[in-house]
């Protein structure tokens, strides 16, 4: 395990282990994140479209499936960084450009899940102009 990932993991009050997601944008474009998606749609104003939604109580709960949620949105400007505990990110997307998650291009607008203890940097690749993140 990666030492941020080790120091990501803080002792609450309650004497339970928390561990809390970041995201980190050096994409050179603004990024949104989310830090609640709740599939009741009545729980957040916002609306977020993720492509790998896990939900459920049956085997099938282990597959990634597309779901719209109620969620918060929190725009990021490029070279800012949001989460790591108290504030735990959950999820993140660029409104106005793909993006690229290993070899899994994701579209404009379309929202990443991703767990607690994730950290993820988005940065620009030099020769294409893409973005890519990297989930750590």
């Amino acid at each position: 395990m990666k030492p941020t990932a080790v120091l990501a993991i803080l002792l609450a009050p309650s004497g339970a282990f928390a561990a809390c997601g970041k995201v980190t944008n050096n994409s050179g474009r603004e990024m949104r994140y989310t830090t609640n998606p709740n599939p009741n749609l009545n729980a957040r104003p916002g609306r977020c479209r993720f492509w790998n939604w896990y939900d459920g109580d049956g085997p099938l709960s282990l597959i990634p499936r597309d779901k719209t949620v109620s969620c918060d949105q929190v725009t990021l400007a490029s070279g800012k960084s949001a989460g790591n505990c108290p504030v735990d990110v959950d999820g993140f997307t660029f409104a106005n450009s793909a993006y690229w998650i290993g070899a899994r291009r994701v579209g404009a607008g379309v929202w990443t899940k991703f767990p607690d203890i994730v950290d993820v940097t988005c940065r620009k690749v030099p020769v294409t102009g893409s973005i890519l993140c990297t989930l750590i």
